[in-house]
Parts: C-alpha cells; sequence; structure tokens
C-alpha cells in the first residue's frame, strides 16, 4: 500500500478521535490528558481505526463508515455534554465517560466492518445490515430517553431515577410525558427518533451496497475477523456498563434487594414496640449525618496534633459546651456496606442479633410519629440492605442532582423541608471517598502541606470541605428546622496507603470521628441526657451503637434499644475490653494508639 495513502488513513483515524475529544474540551471535560481515560482511549480508537481503513482500502470518508460515525459523535457528543452540564459548577472529568467511549469505539469499527463484508456478500448483506440498524437503534434510542430526560430535569438520567421508571407503570409514564413535555413535543420528539432512524437505514443501505471491484481474500479475511472480535468482545463488555442498561440493573438489583428486606422487616415492624409509653416528638428536627471515609487521624479536632487545620468549624465548636465530641470512636467494619448494616438499624457486634431482625432508626422515628427524611449525595447502592431499609420506610427520599459530586448540594435537597417542621432527617454525605480531589470544588481553597504528598493533601481537602458542609447543615437546621440534635459519625475511617475495604486491615480504616449537637432547649427539657454524654464523649464507642445513641436522644428506649449502649443513658456500661472492629475478628484495646 503507498506511503501517501497510509498516512491518509492514519490522519482521518486522529482527526476522528480529536475531533470528538476536542469537543470534551470545548463542553468542559476536565483531565483529558489522563492517560489512562484520556490519552489510552485516543489511541485505542486512532489503532482500531487505521487498521480498518487498512485491510479494507476504504478510509473514513466512505459511505460504510457513516452510520457508526453517526451514532459515534451523537451518542459521545451528548453524553459527554449533558454530563459536564449536570455536573455544575464541577464538570466532569473524562473517566466518566470511559465505558461510553470504549463500547462506542468498537460499535464504529464492528459497524463499518459489517458494512464492508455485506457490500462483498450478498447473501450475508440483509442479516448484517439488520444487525446494524438494531445495534445503532439500541444506542440512539438511550440517546434520544437521555436527552429528553434532560430537557425535562435538566440533569442526568441518575440510577434513581430509573427505579422510579421501573416502579412506575404504562399509564402513570403517559401522564408524566404529556404533563412535562406536552402532547405536541412529545410526538415532535417521536417524529424526530423515527426520522433518525430512516436517516439511519438509508446510510446502512447506502454503506453496503455492492462492491464488484473489491474482494476478500484469505489473509484479509483473517485480518477482518480479529477486528470483528477486537470490537465484538469489549462491546459485549460496554453494553452492560453504559446506559440505559448500567442504570437498569442497578435499580434492578435495588428493587429486588429492598422488596426482600422489606417482607422481612415488616414482620419485624410487627413486634416491635416502645418501652412504656410513645415517648413525645422534641420541639424540633433531629439531624443524623453519615460521613463516608472521614478518617479521625486527619480530624484537627480530633486529633489536636495534626499539622494541618482540617476542621476549623468543628475545631472552634469543641470549646461549645451544646457540642460532645468523641474521640474513641471506631467503625465496626471498614467497609461501607458492612458497617451502615449495623450504623442505621439494631444489629451491632454484640447483642448477637443478625440482619433479619433488622428495624432501623427511621422506624423508629416513624412511630413516635416524625415526618422522616432520606438525602443522599450518593448513588442508590444495591445490596446495601440498611440503606435500603432507610430510604423505603423513609417518608420523602431526595437524591441530589449528580450524586457524588458537590455534598453542599444536600443543602439544596434540605430546604424543601418546609420550615419549622420537627422532622427526623438522614444524611448521606460522599464525604471523602476516593478520588479525594473529585470532592472538593474547583473553587475551594483546599490543604497543603509541605512534606505531605498530593494524595494526603487532596485527601485533607476533603476533609476541610466536609467541615464546611456539616457547618452549612448545622446552621441551616438552627435557623430553619429548630434542630434540637445533630449527630455526625463516619462509616468508616482511611488509610492513605490501603485506603478501607475487607482486605488489608489497618487503624488508621477504623478511627472515625462523632460529634453530638444537642440545642440549649433540649439540654434545658433534658439535662440528665447532656449530663451523661458529657460523662461519656471520653470513652470507647463503635459506630454499630448509633442506633442506641440515638434512640437516647429521641428519648424512646424500644423493643431493640439497649441502655447500656446508649451513652446517653445512665446504665451505659459499654467498655474498652469489649468494643471490636471487623465484625468482632479485632479487639479496640490492640490500637496501639489508643488512649
Amino acid at each position: 500500500m503507498e506511503t501517501r495513502k497510509l498516512g491518509r488513513y492514519l490522519a482521518l483515524a486522529i482527526a476522528a478521535m480529536a475531533l470528538i475529544y476536542g469537543w470534551f474540551a470545548l463542553v468542559g471535560i476536565t483531565d483529558l490528558g489522563n492517560f489512562n481515560h484520556g490519552i489510552r482511549n485516543v489511541l485505542i480508537g486512532v489503532v482500531l481505526v487505521f487498521l480498518s481503513e487498512c485491510l479494507t482500502g476504504r478510509s473514513l470518508l466512505h459511505p460504510s463508515w457513516r452510520p457508526g460515525l453517526l451514532i459515534f459523535y451523537f451518542w459521545l457528543g451528548a453524553f459527554s455534554y449533558i454530563g459536564a452540564r449536570s455536573g455544575g459548577t464541577w464538570g466532569i472529568r473524562v473517566e466518566v465517560l470511559n465505558d461510553d467511549v470504549l463500547t462506542l469505539i468498537p460499535v464504529l469499527v464492528l459497524t463499518f466492518l459489517l458494512e464492508y463484508i455485506g457490500s462483498l456478500k450478498r447473501l450475508l448483506r440483509p442479516v448484517l445490515s439488520l444487525f446494524n440498524f438494531l445495534l445503532i437503534g439500541y444506542f440512539s434510542l438511550g440517546a434520544f430517553v437521555y436527552i429528553t430526560y434532560y430537557k425535562i430535569f435538566d440533569a442526568g438520567f441518575t440510577h434513581d431515577a430509573m427505579i422510579s421508571v421501573l416502579l412506575t407503570n404504562f399509564n402513570e409514564t403517559k401522564e408524566f410525558l404529556l404533563s412535562h413535555l406536552g402532547a405536541a413535543a412529545l410526538v415532535g420528539v417521536l417524529g424526530l427518533f423515527i426520522l433518525y432512524m430512516i436517516l439511519t437505514a438509508v446510510l446502512i443501505y447506502k454503506g453496503n451496497r455492492e462492491d464488484k471491484g473489491n474482494s476478500i481474500h484469505s489473509l484479509k479475511m483473517i485480518g477482518i475477523g480479529i477486528l470483528v472480535i477486537a470490537a465484538l468482545v469489549p462491546l459485549a463488555r460496554g453494553i452492560p456498563r453504559t446506559f440505559p442498561s448500567w442504570s437498569y440493573r442497578v435499580a434492578h438489583k435495588y428493587i429486588m434487594g429492598s422488596k426482600a428486606a422489606m417482607k422481612k422487616h415488616d414482620e419485624n415492624l410487627k413486634d416491635f414496640h416502645f418501652v412504656g409509653e410513645t415517648p413525645k416528638m422534641l420541639n424540633g428536627s433531629v439531624i443524623v449525618v453519615i460521613g463516608e471515609s472521614a478518617a479521625e487521624d486527619h480530624m484537627k479536632a480530633f486529633n489536636p496534633s495534626y499539622p494541618a487545620e482540617t476542621t476549623p468549624w468543628l475545631s472552634k465548636e469543641e470549646a461549645n459546651p451544646d457540642f460532645f465530641l468523641f474521640d474513641k470512636t471506631y467503625t465496626s467494619f471498614p467497609l461501607t456496606e458492612k458497617a451502615l448494616a449495623y450504623y442505621l438499624t439494631n444489629i451491632n457486634q454484640y447483642n448477637g442479633r443478625n440482619r433479619n431482625e433488622s428495624i432501623s432508626l427511621t422506624d423508629v422515628a416513624n412511630q413516635i410519629g416524625y415526618p422522616t427524611y432520606f438525602i443522599s449525595n450518593q448513588s442508590p447502592a444495591p445490596g446495601n440492605i440498611a440503606l435500603e431499609l432507610t430510604t423505603s420506610v423513609s417518608k420523602k427520599v431526595y437524591f441530589t442532582r449528580r450524586p457524588g459530586s458537590d455534598d453542599g448540594k444536600v443543602l439544596d435537597e434540605l430546604k424543601k423541608i418546609p420550615d419549622g417542621e420537627k422532622a427526623f432527617i438522614v444524611i448521606h454525605l460522599e464525604g471523602s471517598h476516593d478520588r479525594y480531589k473529585d470532592r472538593v470544588p474547583p473553587d475551594f481553597t483546599g490543604i497543603q502541606v509541605d512534606g505531605h504528598s498530593e494524595k494526603v493533601n487532596d485527601y485533607d481537602s476533603s476533609i476541610l470541605y466536609t467541615d464546611d458542609v456539616l457547618k452549612r447543615i448545622y446552621d441551616y437546621g438552627k435557623d430553619h428546622l429548630n434542630m434540637q440534635a445533630m449527630v455526625y459519625a463516619s462509616d468508616h475511617g482511611e488509610d492513605m496507603e490501603y485506603f478501607h475495604g475487607d482486605g488489608k486491615f489497618t487503624w488508621e480504616m477504623a478511627r472515625i470521628p462523632l460529634f453530638v449537637y444537642l440545642s440549649d432547649s433540649y439540654q434545658k427539657e433534658y439535662p440528665e441526657t447532656a449530663k451523661e454524654l458529657a460523662l461519656h464523649k471520653d470513652d470507647i464507642f463503635t459506630n454499630d451503637l448509633m442506633y442506641d445513641l440515638v434512640c437516647g436522644i429521641l428519648r424512646a428506649p424500644n423493643t431493640g434499644y439497649d441502655a447500656k449502649y446508649d451513652p446517653t443513658s445512665p446504665e451505659f456500661s459499654f467498655t474498652k475490653d469489649q468494643a471490636t472492629t471487623r465484625y468482632g475478628e479485632i479487639r479496640i484495646v490492640d490500637d496501639p494508639q489508643l488512649r
């Protein structure tokens, strides 16, 4: 093959990838220079397109490339634009589009190769044309749905949106679309999709018209076969990981888990009752904030010797008699799902109950009579039974517009609660989940400590931002919800080398922050609660005892509660010799830094 022709093929392949990545830059996708998710993917695209051109002798300008190019640019253009806009002031990093890019490149190459084979093999042409039409139609329909959703809600289609779709019947869906789009716009969208698919069919027809001047010899056929396999394998992996398949899988698993958990839970609730009379509601709201991956070791308020001031608000409030900081708190397990299974329910490492006996904190609040809310900046977590129970029994559930981005967005959801309402509110933060730098807005002034690695500084900056978010939650709760109590504890800590998980264990993964705020009016009405908290804030505590602690604050002893695990009770008798982590595998007294 002529060098000039090879150069043209290569230039066109580079231009094709440069065009889409140039669009990424234009709409605000960041970190394009990242090798794993940016440069590597560009190289993969260039190589696969270039080899396809070389083997077939058809440049990217040939009609057989056009069906694939249409969906390639349409999908990636739409999803990148909507993703960047839904990310607010943050935008999104290129790695968010990794699965989309690694799926659409094979779609581009595969549809072209099938067009090429169809143009040479008349008997195969109808089958290959139909395959291409259905493949492109599948992705096109997904893109149209995603764009339509964005036009309605000004946000990307999230997993919780898919949960709503799966729980909605046909009539409700029709009424929803007519209400938000109107009949004319709905007809217009359907008409546009039909025209788009007609265009796709025309491009497929023109792309695989018979080519009598070309043939496939055995060696070329082997090369094309290898390329087809090279496209099919990542495509088979990618389809389940892109919209709508991935959202469907997450939502379906979440719904099935919720149904199974709720079936058993309803039986448990029949046996639930309060000890004595039903408690009266407090004079205002109670807020429980679940932190994520917050390590006490990196928090100045809990570790005064730490070289960076990562908690300026909480450090100041430490001297406030309304705040009770527990500096010897540990997770029950350094993994979110396992920690929250105990954190939010009456199950702990010490009482011998199993998950089939779960009663959640929100259940208790419901039984008292509080309007209950669950606000999350994390995506729905299939398999996390405790979260599923909490969301299922909450009267209102709010997810931020783009879960995983700015924790400050939980304030937008908090403001949906009527002013002055006596509510029980659980807020789930994204906190300091890796990647740490993604947890901090670009315009937020982070922490830079000489001698600390970039990773440590990024992590400390996420802790600093969490402190700011907690302050805003506290201020809003006091000013608008007559907040009587606020409790914050992390699910687990974080190790700067091993992160967290159920593999290698380090104490940095286990040590976590916990603080309780009680309003002046609460303390005047229940002075003994504040007195006991002050007495026990220096004692060992594990976050699987949160149920008992919060029930104590609500003054709601019940069949799932045990006073000996409640630091608001004079019967609190939990000792360091009892305390464990990793579901009883490791004793807290073995922590070398235990004071």
